[in-house]
């Protein structure tokens, strides 16, 4: 046999080697399972040819000079039923499951307390929730829990109108007001009189009167300090009767300040009362004082006098609760007031006689 051949028979049994290793290192085949022959198999009973013969020994030399081969490991196919048994494996697990003994807690006892019986509470008896309702239906006035409180009413937009406590006392009132008075009384040594300087008509006065009222009861009864002013302007006259139908140049300013104190009473025996009329009286004194343009000294004399006055007060803060709150609170302000009346000004100087009817409109504050 040539040389080469012996070198093909042996990589031939090397590969086979390996082929066989590698089928049993592999996973167990399912059967039925038909091994393909190989061509250095042999028949029982062949015989073997001297190259057959040394092929096998060198197979023989390489099989004893391999390792021992590892144990196979057992492998179990889940998917496949033991044999002796007719039950799948669902109906074993769940039959395990029921097969375990159940663990069960004894409950805790409690003791029980005594029954205590609660009476209900009687409801006060009313006749209904409306206590009034206006006749056209728009408003009605109900039982509501906060009126303990001093709600007094809600309005549409659901805002609660509380009754407040008075912090503090509102004893004090001020008081300006706008009149008209006859033109004084006064003449001087050469016959000029008032009118002929000045105006024959009613003169305009503004007075500012300021009211104490301690005593408050059934009314308010208290003191009254005040002053005014008028004002009036006028040309100069000549002295020469033959010129009197000229003017002169020089410009004269007349100026009056009464001066007045007294008592007053206020009948007002309520806080929103809407109307309120009172009474005054007491002494007054006249200051005037003559100006001219001329660069002269001005002129001052006096006179004193007694008035009396009566009027009537309209609360213009009664007509709006909001509006009466936001003065009360942020301003401190009781009421609000327009006031007409009627003032009568007697003078006791005949050359210098201011006594007049005086009849007058204005505002008036409590505070």
């Amino acid at each position: 046999m040539k040389s080469w051949h012996k070198y093909f028979v042996a990589l031939i049994a090397v590969v086979s080697f390996h082929s066989v290793h590698a089928q049993e290192e592999s996973a167990p085949q399912e059967p039925p399972f038909v091994q393909e022959e190989n061509e250095f198999d042999t028949l029982p009973g062949s015989e073997q040819t001297p190259d057959e013969a040394e092929a096998l020994s060198i197979e023989d030399e390489i099989q004893s000079a391999e390792p021992e081969a590892k144990p196979k490991k057992e492998t179990v196919n889940l998917n496949e039923q033991a044999p002796d048994s007719g039950k799948k494996l669902e109906e074993e697990l769940l039959l395990e499951e029921e097969t375990q003994t159940p663990v069960v807690e004894e409950p805790s006892v409690v003791p029980a307390e005594p029954v205590v019986e609660v009476k209900p509470t009687p409801k006060r008896a009313r006749s209904s929730d409306v206590v009034q309702r206006s006749t056209k239906g728009g408003v009605e006035y109900i039982h509501h829990p906060q009126a303990a409180k001093g709600l007094i009413a809600i309005t549409k937009d659901g805002s609660y109108i509380y009754r407040t406590k008075e912090t503090g006392t509102f004893d004090q009132t001020g008081s300006f007001k706008v009149g008209m008075m006859d033109p004084p009384r006064i003449t001087a040594a050469d016959g000029t009189t008032f009118e002929m300087m000045y105006s024959d008509g009613q003169q305009p006065v503004m007075m500012f009167d300021y009211e104490w009222q301690p005593f408050n009861g059934y009314g308010k009864l208290g003191l009254q300090a005040g002053f005014g002013i008028m004002v009036a302007n006028g040309n100069g006259r000549f002295v020469d009767p033959s010129m009197s139908a000229l003017t002169p140049k020089e410009k004269y300013t007349f100026v009056a300040f009464p001066l007045s104190i007294g008592a007053v009473y206020r009948l007002e025996w309520m806080s929103r009362q809407w109307l309120a009329p009172y009474v005054a009286g007491g002494g007054t004194y006249i200051a005037v004082a003559e100006f001219r343009d001329d660069g002269k000294s001005p002129s001052a004399v006096g006179t004193p006098g007694a008035y009396g006055a009566a009027g009537m007060l309209f609360n213009i803060s009664a007509i709006n609760r909001e509006t009466a709150f936001t003065l009360r609170s942020e301003y401190g302000i009781a009421n609000l007031w327009v006031s007409l009346d009627y003032r009568y000004l007697s003078t006791f100087n005949e050359d210098l006689d201011f006594s007049s009817n005086i009849v007058g409109a204005g505002i008036v504050v409590d505070y």
